[in-house]
């Protein structure tokens, strides 16, 4: 039997949230309420954005699809605690840059899935002090939850950097970003895709507005 590292990933995930939480609402193409994509369609899609993302490391990704693999409704109930949190974490960074309160329901999902993974916290010594690290030796399918709810908590509790989080204004995406730009000016989830979209619509538009003008 192959583990999920012996073959290239399942598919290959772009990452520009700037921030774990933002990169896991990002799973989804398209824009929510409208025509959508799924990435996440099986738990080793789930653990192959893990290790993209850098959630586990290769050897973490390969255990738990070992144990994955021998327990497929417990990873597929994995799989769908997974989407849940997905989805509130995106409602709620959603409201937040929109300056709407967040759905209470939905920190309730995210406060479950905090309580549940923060008992695998541990704190380790390191070569420059002490760090914060996460337990991995039980193997459990759902070890990847915690950090990424943990990462929201963070983004959430962080005045400074929650005033960054955007929602991308692409006329077919709903992507969420932290903007980190010089000016804080960014509009989009990626300036090589939406952003250069935008551009080429503009430029249309502009040409069509001239030829126009010239048929008068």
């Amino acid at each position: 039997m192959h583990s999920l590292c012996d073959a290239p990933p399942v598919k290959r995930f772009r990452l520009v949230g700037g921030a774990l939480c933002l990169d896991f609402c990002n799973t989804v193409g398209g824009k929510r309420g409208a025509t959508t994509r799924e990435n996440l369609n099986s738990y080793r899609d789930f653990i192959s954005w893990c290790e993209q993302t850098g959630t586990v490391q290769k050897s973490e990704a390969e255990a738990l699809a070992r144990k994955a693999a021998g327990s497929g409704a417990e990873a597929r109930r994995v799989l769908n605690r997974a989407l849940e949190l997905r989805e509130a974490i995106y409602r709620i960074f959603a409201a937040v840059a929109e300056d709407k309160t967040p759905p209470a329901k939905d920190l309730s999902r995210l406060n479950a899935e905090l309580a549940l993974g923060l008992k695998r916290l541990r704190v380790s010594s390191g070569k420059d002090g002490f760090v914060w690290g996460w337990a991995s030796e039980d193997e459990a399918v759902d070890q990847p939850l915690g950090p990424i709810a943990r990462s929201a908590a963070d983004l959430l509790t962080s005045a400074e950097l929650l005033a960054d989080v955007h929602r991308c204004q692409g006329d077919n995406c709903g992507w969420l970003f932290a903007d980190s730009s010089r000016n804080h000016s960014r509009r989009w989830c990626d300036m090589r895709d939406c952003g250069n979209r935008a551009k080429v619509r503009r430029h249309r538009l502009k040409e069509r507005r001239v030829k126009a003008r010239r048929t008068r």
